[in-house]
């Protein structure tokens, strides 16, 4: 690491969710390695404000170092389907956003089920990015025989998933949970019923009713949930390591019955997307609130000229402002593990199409940071769960060491100006795809620095 950077960060607002530090901090790298971290008013007040919620004070600086991100679930559609995005300029987004570490949804084409196949999801030009492939849970995601997960995780696999479609058939759900447990990894799953859901173009609501959009229900992702949590029960008597974790939940009802499942003692864990906490199904009628400031559910809906933004089609949909609260109460009490992006970037010609016969998906890695500082803003997340669910809850699904900032650690931080504010945008954002529905946006946060392994791979 001699080749390292060598750089002091003096008078900066530190947060360090591996420590449970934060407090403003003098921080010295030298050769790649972080060399020094002096707490101006020591370790245990450090502690203290960490417990608090790691916000910075009136006084307090507000270029802030943070350790570097993870996300643990992303696609690069590498490969297969370039044209939206791969490798590099997937990568090229990732540390623009601030993550050193991205974990890839295997919905490549063909679908990641092999070793070989998981060798081209991560090849090509990273930006010293880390990639960790998450493999097909069954083959080619078809849901008719689980594939051959032992050889995938000798290949680098840190999860199965047959993530954009659920395994719908219960005794291979079984096997496949069996299988994943067997390997020391998670099974991940998309929890969605499809009887209920197929076609579905919005939230079931008002505002589908309204705009005349098909309605996939929040019963669509419940039942799927409560599926789940039965096999789960089942599978736990003969595989007592198996570990399930329900990926981009985003109704009050899933996540309620995560949240009891996880009192009885089941290993289930979930997680939320920037997406499902900050924004409701009323952008889709073309109002611009955050979620915490949108109008009641039931208010009246009228439809103006920025209504139908394709950007805005994901699956699960966007909902109400009731369940985008539901997701931020998950983070806040630990229902909810981490915050993945679900970067699903998609080309032009897949978005700038009519809403219902769009592709879903968000492009969503370099703006999560800044969505979820949103929240932190307006006092509906502390910042320490944010950084908590973006760093250390993912790493621990993935079963892998996070990103710190004490001494002795080869250095992987960012450096944000939390006073600075950007707007997305074709010049802004450096992924190859931008469908997203924040474009012009004004956002909180800049991401200044990234440095990853001891090295600076993006500089504003």
């Amino acid at each position: 690491m001699a080749d390292g950077v060598t750089r002091s960060f003096a008078n900066h607002w530190v947060v360090d969710p591996v420590a449970e530090l934060a407090g403003v901090a003098d921080v010295h790298v030298a050769s790649g390695t972080i060399a020094s971290v002096s707490w101006r008013d020591g370790e245990a007040a450090a502690r203290a404000r960490w417990a608090a919620g790691a916000a910075p004070g009136a006084g307090d600086p507000t270029l802030a170092l943070f350790p570097a991100l993870i996300d643990m679930h992303a696609h690069f559609r590498q490969p297969g389907a370039n044209g939206s995005e791969e490798v590099e300029s997937g990568s090229r987004a990732a540390v623009h956003g601030g993550y050193g570490t991205v974990a890839l949804m295997p919905n490549t084409e063909p679908a990641a089920d092999t070793p070989a196949l998981l060798q081209q999801m991560t090849d090509g030009e990273r930006h010293g990015l880390r990639l960790l492939p998450i493999a097909a849970a069954t083959i080619g995601r078809a849901g008719a025989a689980v594939s051959d997960v032992a050889a995938l995780v000798a290949a680098g696999a840190v999860a199965i998933s047959d993530d954009g479609s659920p395994i719908a058939n219960r005794e291979l759900f079984r096997a496949a949970l069996a299988a994943a447990a067997a390997s020391g990894i998670p099974l991940i799953e998309h929890c969605e019923e499809p009887t209920l859901t197929t076609d579905g173009e919005a939230a079931d609501g008002l505002v589908a009713t309204t705009l005349g959009l098909r309605p996939w229900p929040a019963a669509g992702e419940l039942r799927a949930v409560e599926s789940a949590i039965v096999e789960l029960r089942s599978v736990i008597k003969v595989s007592p390591t198996v570990r399930l974790h329900l990926t981009h939940l985003s109704t009050a009802a899933a996540l309620d019955a995560v949240r009891a499942a996880q009192r009885e003692g089941l290993p289930l864990t979930c997680d939320v997307t920037p997406h499902h906490l900050a924004l409701t199904d009323r952008w889709i009628a073309g109002e611009r609130r955050w979620a915490w400031e949108a109008t009641p559910n039931n208010a009246r809906v009228g439809p103006t000229h920025d209504a139908f933004d394709s950007n805005l089609r994901v699956c699960p949909p966007l909902r109400g402002r009731d369940d985008a609260a539901a997701c931020r109460t998950a983070l806040r009490d630990g229902t909810a593990m981490a915050i993945g992006t679900d970067h699903a970037p998609h080309a032009r010609q897949k978005k700038e199409v009519e809403f219902g016969v769009a592709a879903n998906g968000i492009a969503g890695i370099e703006t999560s940071l800044s969505v979820a500082l949103a929240a932190c803003h307006a006092d509906e997340l502390p910042l320490a769960t944010v950084l908590a669910a973006l760093t250390t809850g993912p790493a621990r699904l993935l079963g892998i060491t996070p990103h710190g900032c004490s001494r002795g650690e080869v250095a992987s931080l960012i450096q944000v100006d939390l006073s600075a504010t950007w707007r997305p945008g074709r010049e802004t954002l450096l992924g190859r795809s931008i469908n997203t529905p924040l474009l012009g946006r004004e956002l909180p946060g800049v991401v200044l620095l990234t440095i990853l392994a001891g090295r600076p791979v993006y500089q504003a």
